[in-house]
């Protein structure tokens, strides 16, 4: 595997410039929670950094990239192929960047759609992705309070947001969005608790 700074230098070759912004504000953004939440740093410094590498493919050539790669496709991902990139993030940290690590990668896979399952390290890829300093939205310093105290609670938010959007927007929603959520609130509900 390649260090950090290899893994960053090779990223900024390969990102527009403000994807790659964007990238470091999720990696520093990540790097704080991961002290906050004592999660494995090194796993959260690779996944955080990485989680916007498959970018790099131009989001009209994804489709016919990850059917050249072999990469599964689902019916929402056909439909709208921006959410491969996560996919294509994951083959380019195996074979470009080096990782093997499987948590690491799925903190990659799930940084869009969120999961059923999602590890501490998934939680703060995700969240970091969704509330790095450039982003800007209604209630996002709530959220910025609440993520330092429960991850899962600011997944809830999360979820809701981003269902939110996609409704508004006419989008698809990924099942995976669906089973983190339903996952999340089914737990919350058995120990009686609001989310």
């Amino acid at each position: 595997m390649l260090t950090i700074k290899e893994m960053e230098a090779l990223l900024e070759k390969a990102l527009p410039r403000k994807r790659f912004e964007h990238s470091i504000a999720v990696y520093e953004t990540a790097i704080e929670l991961a002290k906050i939440h004592n999660a494995d740093m090194e796993k959260v410094r690779v996944a955080s950094l990485l989680h916007d590498c498959g970018r790099e493919i131009p989001t009209r050539d994804n489709l016919l990239k990850a059917a050249e790669l072999n990469i599964p496709i689902d019916e929402v991902e056909a439909n709208q192929p921006i959410l491969l990139h996560a996919k294509l993030g994951v083959y380019l940290a195996q074979y470009k960047y080096g990782v093997e690590d499987k948590e690491t990668l799925n903190a990659i896979l799930y940084h869009t759609t969120g999961a059923a399952g999602m590890s501490k390290i998934d939680m703060i890829v995700y969240l970091a992705d969704l509330l790095e300093p450039k982003r800007g939205f209604f209630g996002i310093e709530e959220m910025r309070q609440l993520v330092k105290v429960d991850l899962e609670r600011t997944m809830m938010k999360a979820y809701a947001l981003t269902i939110k959007y996609l409704l508004e927007h006419d989008l698809l929603i990924h099942p995976n969005c669906i089973f983190g959520r339903n996952e999340l609130a089914v737990k919350f509900k058995k120990m009686n608790q609001t989310f």
